[in-house]
């Protein structure tokens, strides 16, 4: 395998690491689609519906 490659995956990895930390600390999800987000938002941006709530305990 070469350096480029070896390299490649690794950052990869780490993009696909920080992307899930990132969604599991979010303040709001979609509750049909299941997005989250730090912001709220009056539509999922992902799937459009208006059902979206907070994560955290208020």
């Amino acid at each position: 395998m070469g350096l480029f490659e070896k390299l490649g995956r690794e950052v990869e990895e780490f993009k696909q690491n920080a992307k899930q930390a990132a969604e599991e600390e979010a303040d709001y999800r979609c509750r049909d689609c299941d997005a989250r987000f730090h912001v709220d938002h009056e539509e999922c941006p992902e799937c459009g519906s208006d059902d979206v709530e907070s994560t955290t305990a208020e």
